[in-house]
C-alpha cells in the first residue's frame, strides 16, 4: 500500500524506493541495539509493548487520512517511524521463537512462524487493495492498526519464556561489547551477515518497483498489485509448507546457496514478464525463493552462536537487512533510467553471479 500511495502522489519510481528505504532503515541503525535489548528483558513483554506501538503509528496514519492531511512528507516520516519499531520488533520475535522450539527444531520452528506472516500476507495484501480502492487509505491503515491490536492481545496468551530462554540478561551497552568480540571472531557469522546484506540489496529490492511493473508495464490498478502481492504471499507460504514437510534439513548452507542461485533467475523471469498470468508465475517463484532465503539465513544465524547471543545474533541479521535502502534507491534510480523490467533483470544478474561466487568460495557456510 505505501508503494501505490507514494505512486500515486508523485508519480516518480524514485519517491517509491525512497518509501521503502526509509521503511527499512532504522534497521540498520537499531538492529543489534533492538537484539541486545531482546537479550536483556522479557521478550514476550516487549513483543507485546511493540505491537501497540504499531497500532498507533498505524492508527495515526489513519487519522491524517481521515482529516485530508495525509501528504507525502507525513507518509514518510511516519514510515520511518514504523520502521524503527519494526527493527526492534523482528529480533526479538524471531528469537523468541527459537526459545520455543529449540535448536533441534529451529527450521521447522521458524517455517511456522513464517507461515503465519505469509498467511496474514494474503489478507493483508487483498484486503487493504480492495479497501484502498473501494474506499480509502484512511479505511486501509485504520484495518491495519486494528490487526497490530488483535496481534498484542494474542502476545497476552504467551505464558511461558520457552525452553532455550537465554539464562543470562547483560546490559545493553556490555550486550554489544560482547557481541562485537563474537563478530571478530566467528568468521561463519561474518561470512553469512554479508551475503544476507548483499541478497537484501540485488534480491529484496524487486518489492520496490512493483507499483511501477503492475500500472505500466502491466496495466492494472491497485486491485491487480494487491493480486500479484497475494501471489507472492502465495509462494511464500507455498516454499515454507515444502520445506516443513521436508523436516529438517542436512547441509543447510549449502541449500541456502542455490536458494540464492534460483532467486536471481526468478527475479529476471519477473523483470521479462509481458503479461499479468507470466509475472503471477514469477512473482509466486520469486517471493517463495525469498522466503526460503530469510528462513534459512535466520536459522543459520542463531545457530552460529551460543544461546545466549541469539537475541544479538538477530539484532545482527537486522542490521544486515537494514542494508535494503541501498538496494531500493538503487533499483529506483535504475528504473527511472531504464524501466522496472530492465532494473529487475539487471539485479537478478548481479544476483546469480554472488551466488555462483559463493558456491566456490565460501566452504565454511557450505558446510552447514
Amino acid at each position: 500500500m505505501l508503494g501505490w500511495l507514494l505512486l500515486e502522489e508523485t508519480d516518480s519510481p524514485f519517491i517509491v524506493g525512497i518509501g521503502v528505504a526509509l521503511r527499512a532503515l532504522p534497521n540498520f541503525v537499531l538492529g543489534i541495539p533492538g537484539g541486545a535489548l531482546a537479550d536483556r528483558v522479557d521478550r514476550r513483554s516487549l513483543l507485546r509493548l511493540l505491537s501497540l506501538a504499531t497500532a498507533f503509528n498505524t492508527l495515526l496514519l489513519a487519522a491524517l487520512a481521515f482529516a485530508g492531511l495525509l501528504s507525502v512528507a507525513f507518509i514518510l516520516l511516519l514510515t520511518l517511524a514504523g520502521g524503527a519499531i519494526r527493527a526492534l520488533h523482528q529480533p526479538a520475535r524471531q528469537s523468541y521463537a527459537f526459545d520455543i522450539v529449540g535448536l533441534s527444531q529451529v527450521v521447522g520452528g521458524m517455517a511456522f512462524m513464517n507461515l503465519g506472516q505469509r498467511v496474514g500476507g494474503i489478507a493483508g495484501s487483498l484486503g487493504a487493495g480492495v479497501i484502498l480502492e473501494t474506499w480509502s487509505a484512511g479505511a486501509a491503515y485504520l484495518a491495519l492498526a486494528t490487526c497490530s491490536l488483535l496481534s498484542a492481545a494474542v502476545l497476552l496468551l504467551a505464558r511461558s519464556r520457552g525452553q532455550a530462554a537465554p539464562l543470562s540478561r547483560p546490559p545493553v551497552w556490555q550486550g554489544l561489547r560482547e557481541f562485537g568480540v563474537e563478530v571478530r571472531r566467528n568468521r561463519t557469522l561474518a561470512i553469512l551477515l554479508f551475503l544476507t546484506a548483499a541478497v537484501e540489496v540485488l534480491g529484496f529490492s524487486h518489492m520496490a518497483v512493483m507499483p511501477s511493473l503492475a500500472r505500466d508495464l502491466l496495466d492494472v490498478g491497485a486491485s491487480g498489485l494487491g493480486l500479484l502481492s497475494a501471489f507472492g504471499s502465495i509462494g511464500g507460504i507455498a516454499a515454507i509448507l515444502l520445506l516443513s514437510f521436508w523436516g529438517e534439513l542436512r547441509r543447510q548452507g549449502l541449500v541456502f546457496l542455490f536458494v540464492l542461485l534460483a532467486f536471481g533467475l526468478a527475479i529476471i523471469l519477473l523483470g521479462a514478464s509481458s503479461s499479468i498470468a507470466m509475472a503471477l508465475a514469477a512473482i509466486t517463484l520469486v517471493a517463495g525463493l525469498a522466503a526460503l532465503s530469510d528462513l534459512l539465513t535466520q536459522s543459520l544465524v542463531q545457530s552460529a552462536v551460543d544461546n545466549d547471543l541469539r537475541g544479538r545474533a538477530m539484532g545482527s541479521w537486522v542490521l544486515a537487512i537494514g542494508l535494503g535502502p541501498v538496494g531500493h534507491v538503487q533499483i529506483g534510480i535504475l528504473a527511472s533510467f531504464i524501466g522496472a523490467a530492465g532494473a529487475l533483470m539487471t539485479n537478478g544478474a548481479l544476483l546469480v553471479l554472488l551466488a555462483l561466487i559463493a558456491l566456490l568460495t565460501a566452504k565454511q557456510v557450505r558446510r552447514l
